[in-house]
């Protein structure tokens, strides 16, 4: 092997290596923000807390009567968690190129940021496993989509 095809497979794998260190960072990101006691307090105060409840109301996850009441800022909130798991899922697809990886690890990873929520004192819901879904699929759906238009030009 060459010198030269070494060299590139050498920056290959550490680019590699830097992209999979983004999908982590922005996952620590993710849960921090999904985790910490008081979203509020978060954003407002840049303080974060983590409370641990053993025994939480799973059945509290399935509640879609308060989808507007729960956060004064639901929209926002709601916003974030599309944007924050399209990001997601961009950072993954980057680092795998497998559009059925990183949505299995996207949608994987939120369903699995709502269930956390319950033992951390939060409000973890279906409809913002939706919502973070919604991100995920309209990623994969504008990049199927300009690799479509790309083939056709």
């Amino acid at each position: 092997m060459s010198m030269l095809n070494r060299a590139i497979q050498e920056f290959r794998r550490g680019l590699m290596k830097r992209r999979g260190i983004l999908v982590l960072v922005w996952a620590i990101i993710l849960g921090v923000n999904t985790w910490t006691e008081n979203l509020g307090d978060l954003l407002r105060l840049q303080s974060i807390g983590f409370k641990w409840n053993s025994s939480p109301d799973f059945l509290s996850f399935f509640y879609f009567e308060d989808i507007s009441r729960i956060h004064s800022h639901f929209i926002i909130v709601k916003i974030g968690h599309f944007i924050g798991f399209a990001i997601f899922d961009l950072l993954i697809f980057n680092w795998t190129r497998n559009h059925k990886w990183s949505l299995v690890l996207s949608i994987s990873f939120a369903v699995l940021t709502e269930i956390l929520q319950l033992f951390f004192g939060r409000d973890g819901r279906l409809y913002d496993v939706i919502i973070d879904s919604l991100g995920v699929l309209t990623v994969y759906s504008i990049l199927k989509y300009t690799r479509i238009v790309d083939h056709l030009n």
